[in-house]
């Protein structure tokens, strides 16, 4: 499974001992919003951008600060397309639901802070005005709106946590019914962006309908052997997280978590978590969870090695690479372990790692070994077997390698043709094509010339 990272053009900053990353997909979109609402006014339109940052930064350090408050010791704050998330560390159901209240909370505290400083020290000024007026609007009516229940709003996550594992059906058909709703209304007030955002979250919670079933009420004493709940739990968190919906997944672990026994349920629960985490990007929530598997040695390594790699921790997640090639061996591992091999300069063993596994997808085999023909300088192997597995794949990025490493080893006219391939097959990372110092001379070729050269602007 792959898992999130930042954008390299994502801002990262820490407030205290809480990171914050803020992609470039929430400038964009809270600008066009601003643009759509301000009729195109540019010194407008900065100004919402400027409120909406802080009011949601707000707003999710209520969520980080409850977190750790309550009991989690690392909390992480994304802000992304329309909004926010805040992940943690897992804590009990009803400290679940007061975390998720203290969002809106915070966003109505310093909504009304703003009030009272506008009361002694009104804006004298039209854009002070506007901010204003866009401050209260950010911090009043979407507070109101996100305490909507309906998932994944805050309203949404607080009905879930009260209404508990046994009736998470009722959540999700409330969500439907007042997503769908609001989406009518919103198109009666030609409001597009509220209906197809409402729109949006009412498909999402009928999606999850069918997927997501209630559990049966636990006794008040639990027989050891009885661990359906939490088995059951897991695995509809599996299949949310595989399915891409994280928040769902997390919800789910957060309420196995509540329930599981200490031990081996209680791992279970840990590694599920762990994922959802590295698929949010979060690799250090992920260390969190799995670091707290009891005892040590039942952590999953492959789960272990996955965390240290994402965390940039290469050294660290090779010993638990190699744990998981041997006793759970699979592609998945093998492929990890190579590519941590490769990493430490240890080839012979990578080479032998990857040659040694009766691989089904001979194509990935090809692919691992080509980065360690790289690694060892042999690029005119390493061009070969590029070549190879694209004739089986068809990927483009195959081809582009083929050439890449046919220039580095200074075949220039067959560097042409596997580039020409590589555009044939639309390759489109152009911007890499034009900057590679090894391929100046393949782009200086006419034929070459002429694909590149109309497509840089």
């Amino acid at each position: 499974m792959s898992t999130y990272s930042p954008s390299p053009f994502s801002w990262q900053f820490n407030l205290g001992r809480i990171p914050v990353v803020v992609e470039p997909s929430f400038w964009l979109i809270t600008a066009l919003f601003g643009l759509m609402g301000a009729r195109e006014n540019v010194a407008w339109t900065g100004i919402w951008v400027g409120v909406c940052f802080v009011s949601i930064l707000i707003h999710e350090l209520g969520h980080a600060l409850a977190a750790m408050t309550l009991g989690s010791d690392l909390v992480h704050i994304r802000l992304y397309e329309f909004g926010g998330l805040t992940t943690h560390q897992v804590i009990s159901r009803w400290r679940d639901v007061a975390v998720t209240a203290a969002g809106p909370l915070a966003g109505f505290l310093f909504g009304g802070l703003m009030v009272a400083v506008h009361h002694y020290v009104p804006a004298t000024t039209e854009y002070g005005q506007v901010a204003y007026s866009y401050l209260k609007f950010v911090n009043f009516f979407w507070g109101f709106v996100n305490l909507l229940p309906v998932l994944p709003l805050d309203g949404g996550h607080i009905l879930s946590g009260v209404l508990g594992p046994t009736r998470q059906r009722i959540a999700l058909w409330v969500g439907v019914v007042v997503a769908a709703g609001v989406t009518a209304l919103a198109l009666l007030g030609r409001a597009i962006f509220v209906a197809f955002m409402f729109g949006r979250m009412a498909y999402t919670c009928w999606q999850a309908l069918s997927y997501t079933r209630d559990l049966k009420p636990l006794e008040p004493v639990r027989p050891a052997e009885d661990t359906e709940p939490v088995k059951d739990l897991v695995a509809q968190g599996w299949q949310a997280l595989r399915s891409g919906q994280e928040s769902e997944a997390a919800r789910l672990g957060h309420l196995a978590f509540s329930v599981a026994a200490p031990g081996e349920e209680t791992n279970t629960v840990r590694d599920l978590l762990a994922w959802v985490a590295l698929s949010e990007g979060n690799p250090r929530a992920a260390l969190s969870q799995l670091e707290k598997v009891a005892p040590p040695e039942a952590v999953k390594p492959y789960s272990l090695a996955m965390a240290y790699e994402a965390a940039g921790l290469h050294e660290r997640a090779l010993p638990p690479a190699l744990r998981a090639q041997e006793t759970e061996p699979s592609e998945a591992t093998v492929a990890l372990a190579v590519r941590l091999l490769v990493r430490a300069q240890r080839l012979p063993e990578a080479e032998r790692s990857a040659r040694d596994f009766a691989w089904r997808n001979l194509a990935r085999r090809d692919a691992l070994l080509a980065d360690i023909a790289v690694a060892r300088g042999d690029y005119g192997a390493a061009a070969s077997l590029f070549a190879r597995t694209f004739e089986t794949t068809g990927r483009a990025e195959e081809a582009y390698q083929a050439a890449l490493n046919h220039a580095r080893g200074d075949q220039v006219e067959h560097a042409t043709e596997w580039l020409k391939r590589a555009l044939d097959a639309g390759y489109d990372d152009l911007d890499t094509a034009l900057q590679e110092p090894a391929l100046a001379l393949v782009r200086a070729t006419p034929e070459i010339a002429q694909r590149l050269t109309p497509r840089q602007g």
